[in-house]
């Protein structure tokens, strides 16, 4: 088996953490052969932080990620070097460190492991004895490794892009299909929350994994390679919509079938469509099994002529929309797998520019930090919670004569406190474990060996597992992370053994303090929903008026709207998950966001078989009296949707001819309904639930309801 085969079968979060091995090792033994064994020191300690910001990206984001890394982390490691002789200014200087730490996030989640990499630094210069202070060679060498590392982290990052692209599109494929399972599991328990908490969340995370696909794809336009890469990912897009829709076949309201037999059918469909994308994410990550699975298109073809059928015994109107919205997504399907085998040249729906606005952006702007100068800013409250945390438990451990390692619990501290109670409890209970893990682990590595090149070969490699396993199971990483403290603080001062019973300790009173000190200025999620939710139905409205418009002007305007709506709606799907780790009295109303989420991914489908109706059929009914319609549907939807009433608001009645018109269009008109009652359902949840966030003084100093912050939309020109 050739090393690309093997690169070709294991997971991008492994090879990422074995290039950062290979890198850390390099800058290591290059700098101990150059310099001896005190300069690799000094040179591993900063390689290692600056490794933090090297994650599966494009190049210059990895350039970028791993410089700013560099600049935080020597700043934060030589600050306090210089402060250390001077004592009445020591404490003072770990708070300023550790809030500016936490400042750095005010750069978004891009930003998080520039942070932890300035708090790594800080723990790192903490654990140098005092006989060495620092020194101009001690810098140099710092520097030196560090800037060796950022080479090799843009050297491997080019190198590797073709590979983070196509693990990005079969994980992407494999995540649509997990998607499409839930939605086929979901046919028997319509109205069951826990079946809609699990396509939620499905969806959920296949919109992160599509984000993360979208960064590494659409930024690369070099060739017919890529040009074909773009255009797989653009069908898995399109293929979102499709698997929303059927959700509201086979999920919510499978009651629009004359039978059961018509539900299971429609949902066994769905189930063989999501075997069919597995084995197109099969193929996208080995290359080497076959595209289209014959046994996998004879029964589809097998279950949509039984569910045609069964229209003719027991009549139903919604078999025909059905049938055909299964095999408008099994052509895609089809088309999706032509794609993926080298034939003619591909050409994109788009234009490349249009393309570049799904991009995250990768800005590092002052303004984005002064923005949260502010006392009621979340990253502010955060910042000053993790610094008088912090810089307490330091002083305290500093004094106990029975704790040499006072970094110890400050590292416990800024690893475990987050900006929400979710990630906290997960970081608090996962911390723990690992440490746990990780000091039997060195245990059983002191009892093979306790050589310093053995030790120094076990640092490295628990680096890499650390990194590898950050955002995949965070256990391992803070096992990996107890292996690297205890074994750079014996290797610093050797004579102190390995106190991994004190190592132990300090996680187990750092995690304690860390989640109670959560709760301190604590940020709830119900705080910023109100928000979260104006945005959301924003672009709602934004993308509602991009969907049912005959205009064919800027063709990348409805791709890059139904992306905005996709957005809000995703940020609340988080708020949803995050605010379930809260108390039950300052939870935002999950069963009421629920079912708006819900909602929304049914009208997001519903606006986008709209619009696939009118791309099609508009050309050969271009009436002024059809355009008039339509132009009527879109403001009904608008106003539905802007509607502020704590009742479901009534669809304002068409006129007999515009149905007329609309009828003349196979499925229009059952779509329009269905697109209106839909957005009936978001705006009354909605009102729902500003009605439950609502403050009592409320009542006494009324505040703008959500439909008067969107007022402004309506009239916005496209």
């Amino acid at each position: 088996m050739t090393p690309s085969t093997v690169v070709r079968h294991v997971p991008a979060w492994v090879v990422n953490g074995v290039t950062v091995t290979l890198g850390l090792a390099l800058v290591q033994c290059s700098i101990a052969l150059a310099a001896g064994a005190e300069a690799a020191r000094a040179a591993i300690a900063t390689a290692v932080c600056a490794s933090l910001a090297d994650v599966v990206t494009t190049t210059d984001r990895v350039a970028r990620r791993v410089l700013a890394a560099v600049i935080a982390s020597t700043v934060s490691g030589t600050l306090f070097l210089l402060v250390r002789p001077h004592e009445a200014w020591l404490v003072p200087a770990v708070a300023l460190i550790v809030f500016a730490t936490m400042l750095i996030q005010s750069w978004g989640p891009k930003a998080g492991t520039v942070s932890f990499a300035a708090a790594l630094a800080l723990v790192f210069a903490m654990s140098l004895p005092a006989s060495q202070p620092l020194t101009w060679q001690r810098f140099a060498w710092g520097l030196a490794g560090s800037a060796g590392y950022w080479i090799w982290a843009v050297a491997t990052a080019r190198l590797l892009q073709p590979t983070w692209r196509r693990v990005a599109l079969a994980a992407s494929a494999h995540d649509l299909g997990r998607l499409l399972a839930a939605i086929a599991r979901q046919t028997g328990h319509p109205e069951d929350m826990a079946w809609r908490s699990g396509v939620l969340d499905a969806e959920s995370a296949f919109a992160d994994r599509l984000q993360a696909a979208r960064d590494l794809v659409f930024a690369n336009d070099a060739g017919p390679q890529a040009r074909r890469e773009t255009a797989i990912l653009l069908h898995l897009i399109d293929l979102r919509d499709l698997a929303m829709a059927s959700r509201l076949e086979v999920g919510p309201s499978p009651t629009q079938f004359a039978t059961q037999r018509q539900a299971e059918l429609t949902g066994r469909v769905v189930e063989q469509l999501a075997a069919s994308l597995q084995a197109i994410a099969t193929h996208l990550r080995t290359g080497t099994d076959r595209v289209v699975d014959a046994k996998i298109d004879e029964t589809i073809a097998g279950l949509l002529a039984e569910l045609e059928a069964t229209a003719q015994t027991d009549p139903c109107e919604a078999v025909a929309g059905v049938s055909s919205l299964l095999r408008s997504k099994l052509d895609m399907l089809r088309s999706l797998q032509r794609l993926l085998e080298a034939g003619d040249p591909v050409e994109l729906p788009c234009a490349r520019s249009d393309l570049r606005r799904y991009i995250t952006p990768d800005e590092w702007r002052l303004a984005a930090v002064r923005a949260n100068l502010r006392t009621d800013a979340p990253v502010f409250r955060h910042a000053a919670r993790t610094c008088a945390t912090a810089t307490a438990a330091y002083a305290l451990t500093r004094a106990l004569p029975w704790m040499p390692h006072p970094q110890w619990i400050v590292l416990t501290i800024m690893a475990v406190m987050q900006g929400n109670v979710a990630l906290t409890l997960l970081r608090r209970n996962a911390r723990v474990l690992g440490t746990l893990a990780g000091c039997l682990a060195v245990l059983a590595l002191t009892t093979a060996s306790s050589s310093t090149t053995w030790l120094s070969a076990c640092f490295l490699v628990a680096s890499g597992i650390a990194h590898a396993f950050f955002g995949i199971r965070y256990s391992v990483t803070a096992a990996a992370a107890a292996v690297m403290a205890l074994l750079q603080a014996h290797l610093a001062v050797p004579d102190n053994g390995f106190s991994t019973l004190e190592r132990f300790a300090d996680t187990i009173a750092g995690a304690a303090i860390g989640w109670a000190a959560t709760f301190v200025l604590p940020t709830w999620e119900r705080r910023n929903l109100a928000a979260a939710l104006r945005q959301a139905i924003a672009a709602l409205r934004a993308y509602a008026a991009e969907a049912t418009t005959l205009s064919d002007d800027g063709a990348g305007l409805p791709r890059f709207a139904r992306q905005r709506a996709y957005d809000g709606i995703r940020t609340l799907a988080a708020t949803r998950t995050r605010s379930l780790a809260e108390p039950a009295d300052v939870r935002v109303p999950i069963p009421q966001l629920t079912s708006w989420l819900a909602a929304s991914y049914g009208l997001m489908a519903q606006l986008s078989n709209l619009r696939l109706s009118l791309a099609m059929h508009a050309r050969d009914h271009a009436t002024p009296d059809f355009a008039a319609a339509v132009t009527r549907v879109s403001r009904e939807v608008d106003g539905l949707l802007a509607d502020g009433a704590l009742q479901a608001p009534a669809s304002p009645p068409r006129q007999l001819e515009d149905e007329r018109v609309l009828a003349a269009v196979p499925h229009l008109l059952p779509r329009v309904r269905r697109t209106l009652d839909e957005a009936a359902r978001v705006a009354a949840h909605a009102a729902q639930i500003e009605a439950l966030i609502r403050p009592p003084e409320s009542e006494a100093s009324p505040r703008p309801t959500i439909a008067h912050g969107l007022a402004d939309v309506k009239d916005e020109p496209r």
